[in-house]
């Protein structure tokens, strides 16, 4: 898990030095964030019960093979002519913590899924929050250099839209949390 995380931070942090450009940080306490859901539908053509494949057709015409796993609860009751949706949500938001503050790490994963005998349908959010902490700021060059929880210290160039790479410290901790949710679910039509 720490290298996947050691990847999202400098991923979440280059977002920040990207995103923080856009809007002000005028305090500690604010921050930014950015977020999209995007929702897709698609028609049910077959149903191949023995290797739990769907065959969809999309809003747009194309059609495809989807396998479903045996965690997905009430497969059965899938039938053609129904319709699959599937939500997917994800975010960055990233603020400036107070200075001092020792880079942390967390991750947290939420799933449901229907009750037996209901259609199917099911959710799984996921959350990763990372701070690091400003060990070395070039402003010659725009970079800044970060120590991650685990220890580990990168550096990263700052774009020149971001206004406010002007105003951070050595010590300052940048916190990043991105945000993933799935949701899926068949309704007949």
């Amino acid at each position: 898990m720490k290298k996947s995380v050691l990847k999202i931070v400098i991923i979440l942090n280059v977002l920040f030095l990207s995103v923080a450009g856009l809007v002000s940080l005028s305090c500690a306490e604010k921050g930014v964030e950015v977020g999209d859901t995007v929702v897709l539908t698609a028609d049910v053509l077959a149903v191949d019960k023995a290797t739990r494949t769907l065959t969809l057709k999309g809003e747009k015409g194309k059609i495809v093979d989807m396998q479903v796993s045996e965690v997905a609860r009430n497969f059965d009751q899938i039938k053609v002519g129904d319709k699959l949706t599937l939500s997917y949500y994800e975010s960055v938001a990233v603020y400036l913590g107070k200075p001092g503050t020792k880079p942390e790490e967390d991750a947290s994963l939420v799933a449901t899924r229907s009750a037996k005998g209901e259609m199917p349908a099911g959710m799984v959010i996921g959350t990763v929050d990372v701070s690091s902490e400003v060990v070395a700021i070039d402003k010659k060059n725009r970079s800044l250099t970060l120590k991650l929880p685990e220890g580990k210290v990168v550096t990263t160039k700052v774009d020149k839209a971001v206004k406010e790479f002007d105003n951070l410290k050595v010590g300052d901790v940048i916190h990043s949390r991105l945000t993933k949710a799935v949701a899926v679910s068949v309704e007949r039509k």
